[in-house]
């Protein structure tokens, strides 16, 4: 979408009066069929691991209910592109020509050369949002919306009384509850020489100075005061004598790689030249034999890692192309 096209749906957003007007931003609905909807909402659960261990519990909502919300994942994202803080760079709409882009890569740059680095990741990110503070959101001054149809919201947009981890809605529906922590830390930051951003449930906070206790003390508390909680796991704090790094980016002296995850590619890669897809799939899975879902899973896993280094080391990086090549090949 270009600007205007922006403007004119977060507008249209913007508008809705009753709940006529609501269901009429999403093609082929009614109040009938949202409300059947929201009685009997189709999810399906699943659960994936953790990068670095433990569970994380989906729920997907099943192709009905994922029609509705990603139309209106279009309009609210439209929104938020208006009143996005410059600090967050996560579950954003593709930027116009003249904006710049928000990925990790763009969320790491700020971080570049700096004394300390401060990594602090949000607990459970999804669950922790109730389905009472989507409902006030809806109630508040950012949309105005009545009574009925920021009921109808928000139990449209949550599952179980809370955001689930895989409506396509939920990561811009973070984001706005997210946006008055995000101008707090903000504020915060700037006021004590901090850089501070925010990639999905990454945050981040650098300085060229020690950062004193009683600043992530105040941190801490913002956050707290948030309704969110900090993962002690992965808190951490680090000088530029040790490696440093912004979601899973190097940041030391510029935006670089870890050579373990260029190993790993290449292994990924040599095993599958060597052994054949199905093999390679079923290692890497640490399974007896892996299936057709499991080599395409397998394959997924290997481009998403040679994307990331492309993304980071840029398209005309001879590792980049040299992998990318050898994966056509595979």
């Amino acid at each position: 979408m270009n600007p205007l096209e922006y403007k004119n749906k977060a507008q249209k957003l913007l508008w809705v009066n009753t709940i006529t007007d609501f269901t009429g931003l999403m093609t082929g609905a009614n109040l009938r069929k949202i409300l059947d909807l929201i009685q009997n909402p189709p999810y399906k659960s699943f659960k994936i691991p953790k990068r670095k261990g433990g569970i994380r519990e989906i729920f997907a909502p099943e192709k009905s209910l994922k029609e509705v919300q990603r139309d209106l994942n279009v309009y609210l994202q439209a929104y938020y592109q208006q009143i996005k803080p410059d600090c967050v760079y996560g579950f954003t709409l593709k930027p116009t020509e003249n904006e710049p882009f928000c990925n990790i890569v763009k969320n790491a740059e700020p971080h570049i050369r700096k004394r300390f680095v401060l990594n602090i990741d949000i607990k459970d990110f999804f669950p922790s949002i109730p389905a009472k503070s989507v409902l006030e959101l809806f109630r508040s001054h950012l949309f105005n919306f009545n009574e009925q149809t920021a009921i109808v919201c928000a139990l449209l947009l949550t599952y179980k009384g809370r955001l689930p981890a895989g409506a396509p809605t939920s990561p811009v529906i973070s984001n706005f509850i997210c946006l008055s922590m995000d101008s707090e830390l903000l504020q915060y930051s700037q006021n004590n020489q901090l850089t501070y951003t925010r990639y999905a449930d990454d945050l981040t906070f650098s300085a060229d100075y020690p950062i004193r206790r009683e600043q992530i003390t105040a941190i801490i508390a913002i956050i707290g005061k948030s309704g969110f909680s900090i993962n002690k796991k992965k808190f951490r704090i680090v000088s530029s004598y040790t490696q440093q790094k912004v979601t899973g980016i190097i940041v030391n002296q510029k935006i670089n790689i870890d050579r373990r995850q260029i190993k790993k590619v290449r292994a990924m890669l040599h095993d599958c030249q060597t052994n054949g897809v199905a093999t390679a799939a079923a290692k890497h899975f640490g399974m007896a034999q892996a299936d057709e879902r499991l080599q395409n899973k397998f394959l997924n896993h290997l481009n998403g890692h040679i994307r990331f280094i492309g993304q980071v080391r840029g398209k005309n990086d001879p590792i980049y192309r040299k992998f990318l090549a050898e994966k056509n090949m595979a």
